[in-house]
């Protein structure tokens, strides 16, 4: 006897073209959202149609996601994200919390998509790890469910932040390649737009420190990608460290450092000058951001900025908490800024002329 399948919302979704939160919230007649009567006919039409029968409510006033934090990410495949996501999951575990954990791809379409989730499940709160593209609808979300953004400091929503001050970072690896004697660097990133104010922050940082230096330059490669293509390679920026890399070199640019806009970045860098045949640091330095595990590793050695990472997830999860709990009010905006600190290992190292010369 063949079993019938279940009908889940999922189904719905696919039937009606209709996004899944949205899918949800119309089937639960949530009542502070709203949405136009075709979409509302289109959802009821395929459930009535699927036989779609809703499920049993977990107890009066219980929703599912009551004791869950929504983890709001770019991506995991990135060391740094998914280093930063362990430590919010530490930190929400010790306070009796569980987490669910959604990847956007620097897409604000899937922000939205989350923020409706949220509400449409009841979660206790949420972290995003990036500041959002989608401000105003997080800062409306935030009535009613609490948020924490750990941002940059120059780009935060009103919201409770755990902010970085990531042109001050770059101002850090701006003063050390101007201590080792470096007039002349290449900036390597990737995703230098509004959307993404941590990376635009750090290049500034490096330029401005740059500038107040008669006859010195920065240098910028750069290269967008898109969703798809943060979504279809774990490697990518790696990847694209060393293509921008490549062409810097190609286009025999008279420079005797690479600043990479985050280790992942930086790990391309080096080995597109290996693949050259070129040794770091005797002709070039090169150092990044963020402070990776395996930039740590001896034969890698990468000079780059820490974070404070753990430290900066525990303050996100204790303010939330405090939020969830009924501690500070929606106005009440709290905002806690780290600082950082650079690590000098082998892959920098005072100037060589022959770098010069090889450029």
């Amino acid at each position: 006897m063949k079993i019938k399948k279940k009908v889940t919302l999922e189904d719905v979704s696919q039937a009606a073209g209709v996004s899944l939160s949205s899918v949800s919230m119309i089937l639960n007649a949530r009542a502070d959202v709203s949405f136009s009567p075709e979409t509302v006919r289109k959802v009821r039409s395929a459930a009535e149609s699927l036989g779609y029968r809703a499920p049993a409510r977990l107890g009066k006033g219980r929703l599912p996601g009551r004791n869950v934090v929504f983890i709001v990410t770019p991506n995991i495949a990135n060391a740094y994200y998914s280093g930063l996501v362990q430590a919010i999951q530490q930190a929400a575990e010790e306070s009796g919390f569980s987490t669910l954990i959604f990847t956007t791809y620097r897409e604000a379409r899937k922000e939205e998509e989350v923020l409706d989730m949220a509400l449409a499940l009841g979660a206790a709160g949420m972290i995003f790890t990036l500041t959002p593209q989608s401000i105003r609808k997080v800062e409306k979300v935030n009535v009613k469910i609490p948020i924490v953004v750990m941002g940059d400091r120059n780009s935060s929503p009103r919201v409770d932040t755990v902010e970085l001050d990531n042109y001050s970072a770059g101002v850090l690896i701006g003063r050390h390649m101007l201590e080792l004697g470096h007039r002349h660097i290449a900036f390597i990133s990737a995703m230098t737009n509004t959307a993404n104010a941590i990376r635009l922050r750090r290049l500034q940082g490096v330029r401005d420190t740059y500038a107040e230096m008669p006859g010195c330059s920065v240098q910028v490669f750069t290269r967008d990608y898109t969703p798809h293509e943060e979504l279809g390679s774990i490697d990518l920026e790696q990847q694209i460290g060393y293509e921008l890399t490549m062409l810097c070199l190609k286009k025999k640019s008279h420079v005797s450092g690479f600043v990479a806009v985050n280790d992942f970045i930086a790990y391309g860098v080096l080995d597109a000058l290996a693949g050259m045949g070129l040794r770091v640091p005797e002709d070039y330095s090169v150092c990044g951001f963020n402070n990776l595990s395996s930039s740590r590793i001896s034969h890698v050695g990468l000079t780059t900025v820490e974070h404070q990472t753990e430290a900066w997830a525990r303050n996100a999860v204790g303010i939330l908490c405090e939020r969830m709990k009924g501690g500070n009010a929606v106005s009440d905006i709290t905002r806690v800024a780290y600082a950082h600190r650079l690590l000098e290992r082998r892959s920098t190292a005072p100037f060589r002329p022959s770098s010069q010369e090889k450029s």
